[in-house]
């Protein structure tokens, strides 16, 4: 608990200090004004677009773990991936719901290694889907904002080749190294497939939603990117926020975004606007998880008396 209670303590600090530098370089209170005038029916269907996030994420989990040989119910793998939704949002890290469901899996007989192993590759599918975005971005980002890119792509594509490289350790007589082989096996199998792209198309969709989500919550501010380049640039950048050094991705996300918009001539007023916004509609879509949470907390209370 005092490791937990000081990991927690980091994050808010880095999240705060996050915040104290762009108050100290903005206008936050203007921000904060101009997200409570945001237009409600461009945010009201940006809040539908993140619901829809999550149940295509829990149908791309589905398809993942249903191509390792396993068996998971659509309604329970809608369930299990709004309760991780839950809990990536109440803890202070976004890898919480993946302990969530590697825990309520295993619970429930399912081998912890590979509940691990499909969460993983669900990872990294949705990180490999970037790649097609980041070079259609480098294409209409300035040339002193395309680093960022070309990073991205050089670890997508260093993380292609070591899945395909790390195959051959399968028969290695160490064990960590014949792990290793096991897993990029498997994520030969159900990533670079004729199966697997059906994942690959499930991810685009993802990351395509959530720059849709962007581009409505532009409008509803008046400070719109353009179609374009809310689809290509917002899923890379905000995959900054999805590192678990700050408190639910709070502040690493209103930095990315006030970067990302200023290249293209947007006030930091309104791009913390549309960040904080989308940072509150994530955390409602969320909360049918807590509701699935406690529902499911019942039921194996009642099936254990």
């Amino acid at each position: 608990m005092p490791r937990r209670a000081l990991l927690v303590a980091v994050k808010l600090a880095i999240s705060t200090g996050l915040f104290a530098w762009l108050w100290s370089r903005f206008d936050i209170g203007a921000a904060f004004e101009q997200t409570l005038s945001m237009q409600l029916g461009p945010v009201a269907l940006a809040f539908f677009i993140l619901l829809m996030h999550g149940v295509l994420s829990a149908w791309r989990w589905r398809t993942i773990v249903t191509l390792q040989g396993q068996d998971l119910p659509w309604i329970e793998a809608l369930r299990l991936f709004f309760i991780a939704m839950f809990f990536n949002q109440t803890l202070s890290t976004t890898i919480g719901g993946d302990v969530a469901r590697v825990w309520i899996m295993h619970r429930d007989g399912t081998k912890a290694r590979q509940v691990v192993t499909g969460i993983v590759l669900e990872r990294v599918a949705g990180f490999l889907a970037l790649t097609p975005l980041a070079l259609i971005g480098m294409f209409l980002l300035p040339g002193s904002g395309q680093a960022a890119l070309w990073t991205l792509f050089a670890a997508a594509v260093a993380l292609a080749t070591a899945l395909f490289l790390g195959a051959w350790f399968h028969s290695s007589s160490w064990r960590w190294l014949a792990q290793i082989g096991t897993f990029t096996q498997t994520a030969r199998q159900v990533l670079f497939s004729i199966d697997g792209l059906t994942v690959f198309t499930q991810s685009m969709i993802i990351h395509l939603g959530v720059g849709a989500s962007v581009y409505l919550l532009g409008l509803a501010v008046n400070a719109s990117l353009g179609l374009v380049v809310c689809l290509t640039l917002t899923p890379p950048v905000l995959l900054l926020a999805t590192f678990p050094v700050t408190f639910g991705g709070w502040g690493l996300r209103e930095a990315a975004l006030v970067w990302l918009f200023a290249f293209f001539g947007i006030a930091a007023e309104p791009a913390l606007a549309i960040s904080i916004t989308l940072g509150l509609l994530v955390m409602a879509a969320g909360l049918p998880g807590a509701v699935l949470w406690v529902s499911r907390g019942r039921t194996m209370r009642g099936e254990s008396r």
